[in-house]
């Protein structure tokens, strides 16, 4: 089995570590795949009771890996999206507590794996940043888990602006932010500490009941949420913005926007 997502279990804590370091833990097929096997062994695993998401290096991680990314053929596009969107529907959706021990900056995907998590730990130097737009693609499956928690502006702002986001401004939507990588894991060894003197099913009931309850109860507004969401992402990757940003960033171009534009008005 592939070593780009590692798991260890100790203590009834799992952790879940993506192991792409010299890729800034850029998430490919292969990590999804493993994530969602071992995600489901984690779910049936009675002994398991908390889950650390965590990355190796200096990233927690980086998004999608563009030079890996599907776009054109909409067979390929659409089977990218059903399992991108399998692996953040099932941590967000997961029963047990997720902790984020965010060891390292946040990119794209990354800042979106933060938000399906319950607890977030994160060293204070980390931040957070939505680059898509730098490279003619959105945002589109992480939307869904960034927007209701942010609200309408401040994600637009993150969303169009790529900045990067620190961990003062990132106080809102963090559990700690800690002084060196010793007082993470303590940290994150509080938190799980804490949630293994919580009961099991307690706590996947409130985490279901805190779902119901901010979407009130509307199964069919989710199903809408998730084609619209499809609809942009497909839209997205067969765009020639979305090709013309990505060959930028495989060939570690900054992209030109106006020349492109002007290109394209030509045609």
């Amino acid at each position: 089995m592939s070593d780009q997502v590692l798991l260890s279990i100790e203590n009834h804590v799992a952790t879940l570590t993506l192991n792409r370091p010299k890729k800034g833990n850029a998430l490919t097929s292969t990590m999804n795949e493993l994530l969602l096997s071992y995600l489901d062994q984690l779910e049936k695993d009675v002994e398991v009771r908390v889950i650390i998401l965590t990355g190796a290096g200096k990233f927690f991680c980086t998004g999608m890996d563009l030079s890996m990314a599907a776009t054109g053929d909409t067979s390929d596009v659409d089977a990218s999206f059903a399992k991108g969107i399998q692996v953040f529907e099932t941590l967000y959706r997961f029963p047990k507590p997720v902790i984020a021990r965010i060891n390292g900056p946040c990119l794209g995907g990354g800042v979106g794996l933060v938000f399906t998590t319950d607890i977030r730990v994160a060293d204070q130097d980390v931040y957070f940043a939505l680059t898509e737009v730098k490279r003619g693609i959105i945002p589109a499956i992480i939307s869904q888990y960034i927007v209701p928690e942010l609200g309408i502006q401040r994600t637009r702002e993150y969303m169009l602006t790529g900045r990067k986001v620190n961990t003062v401004e990132a106080t809102p939507f963090l559990s700690k932010v800690t002084q060196t990588p010793e007082e993470l894991d303590e940290q994150v060894k509080v938190y799980s500490d804490m949630l293994l003197e919580s009961a099991p099913g307690a706590m996947s009931d409130i985490k279901r009941l805190v779902e119901t309850i901010s979407t009130g109860a509307e199964s069919e507004r989710a199903q809408r949420i998730r084609e619209d969401v499809k609809k942009a992402y497909l839209k997205m990757m067969q765009s020639e913005e979305a090709a013309f940003g990505i060959m930028s960033f495989i060939t570690k171009k900054k992209p030109d926007w106006s020349n492109f534009t002007k290109d394209n008005a030509k045609l």
